[in-house]
């Protein structure tokens, strides 16, 4: 039997010193973003990091085999195609081609949302991405499992399939730490944790979380959609078939849907990097065309090595922002916990996922936008995080509208005045997030 995952966790700076033990099982760890889970992680496998995290390691014992599932899933992908990633630990480890071709169906077989698996693994939604990583993970056997955030693009029933599925997959020498930023996900744990910078904890289910305290006033956004149909090349089904939705006076709307109904699609056909194949779509604010900004469910392929500085540089020479209004954009990132100072020259492959997300949120707020599309602005966010964002919102849509996409429904339903379902096609008006409704 696989020896529990054990070790003593120094926190210096408040004088703690605490030995932790992980049994065989599902254990779910949760904290802020910020908090040192990534860390953690990579130190319990060993790697070397530049970081200087707020503990130390002592006594550490942790199975040789081991498998980590990445908070961003791009990062876990090596092969060109959905077949050949599923296939390559196999390859390293089976000769004999009928049992690899077994192996490969059966792990197809977890997977039959996937028409096509000559599809490039990145073509994937970021949810569809972290199955196939779950999958990729668990397919070796390892003795221990560590998922750093790994299911947070996951909607909730995807969330309730994929922990089914992880503990079928278990048996009592596997022990998985599950890292989220998701306060909800502790249900899902045989034991739960939670990590702070200045310690590690056994935590009970009980919340003292709040609930947002959101309002925004009326707008003049409108989303038209006439029969739009669009299929991704080579792909064998239409993505989005028949959508339509005819939807006026919004301040903000939410695009919500399982993973990999489309939704990422649509706002893509929105600012016109699609075309689709059949029918339309369009976005007016008092029957205008407006000016839209978009920020990816992967911040990061925006901008690629840049620096948020050089960022804010190019949209002030772009004329996407007013040079006047830099200093505004500057003091209002401080205020939101984000040092310019100490993250303007890094690289945002560099800069926290929760920082990055909400750094690019306040940039894009101060340009010369009438709409921002965000897609999954919460991905890696803590509650605390979440509230800081809503605040945002509540100060950004006095002037801006928003489209929200995410599957968080509840950060959906607490902060868009109309929510379009893609699954069932779909309107609901949500009036209750409107101040002065008569």
């Amino acid at each position: 039997m696989t020896d529990s995952i054990s070790f003593n966790l120094n926190f210096h700076k408040f004088n703690r010193s605490a030995v932790h033990s992980f049994s065989a099982g599902l254990h779910v760890i949760y904290g802020e973003s910020g908090s040192g889970k990534s860390q953690l992680i990579k130190t319990m496998a060993g790697f070397e990091s530049d970081a200087r995290p707020n503990f130390s390691f002592e006594g550490k014992s942790i199975p040789e085999s081991i498998q980590i599932v990445f908070q961003n899933p791009e990062n876990q992908i090596l092969s060109h195609t959905i077949e050949t990633e599923l296939s390559f630990a196999f390859e390293n480890k089976f000769t004999d081609f009928q049992i690899l071709q077994h192996r490969l169906d059966e792990l197809k077989s977890d997977l039959p949302m996937i028409a096509d698996w000559q599809r490039h693994p990145v073509t994937l939604s970021g949810g569809e991405m972290e199955m196939l990583n779950l999958i990729t993970a668990f397919s070796t056997d390892p003795d221990a499992i560590f998922i750093d955030d790994g299911l947070s693009f996951l909607n909730e029933n995807a969330k309730n399939h994929w922990v089914k599925w992880i503990r079928s997959k278990m048996s009592n020498i596997k022990t998985v730490l599950w890292f989220t930023s998701d306060p909800a996900d502790l249900q899902y744990g045989d034991i739960q944790w939670e990590l702070s910078l200045s310690g590690l904890k056994t935590v009970n289910l009980e919340s003292n979380l709040t609930h947002y305290n959101y309002r925004h006033s009326a707008g003049k956004l409108s989303l038209v959609m006439n029969d739009l149909c669009f299929q991704y090349e080579g792909n064998n089904t239409h993505i989005l078939e028949h959508c339509s939705c005819n939807i006026n006076d919004a301040r903000s709307i939410g695009l919500i849907g399982k993973n990999g109904c489309g939704k990422t699609t649509i706002s893509k056909l929105m600012t016109g990097i699609l075309i689709p194949d059949k029918g339309e779509i369009n976005l007016y604010i008092d029957g205008k065309t407006p000016r839209i900004a978009a920020l990816d469910q992967f911040p990061e392929r925006m901008l690629g090595p840049d620096s948020l500085e050089s960022f804010l540089s190019e949209l002030v020479v772009n004329q996407k922002m007013n040079p006047r209004l830099i200093n505004k954009c500057i003091n209002r990132l401080n205020s939101y916990q984000i040092n310019w100072e100490l993250v303007k020259d890094q690289s945002v492959l560099d800069i926290p996922w929760s920082n990055l997300r909400m750094a690019l949120i306040i940039i894009l707020a101060h340009c010369d936008y009438d709409v921002l599309i965000l897609d999954e602005p919460t991905f890696g966010l803590g509650w605390n995080q979440k509230l800081i964002l809503s605040q945002f919102f509540k100060e950004m849509l006095t002037q801006k509208h928003l489209i929200l996409i995410s599957h968080d429904k509840q950060f959906v339903s607490a902060h868009c005045d109309f929510i379009y379902d893609v699954d069932s096609l779909s309107i609901m008006h949500n009036q209750h997030v409107l101040t002065n409704v008569k």
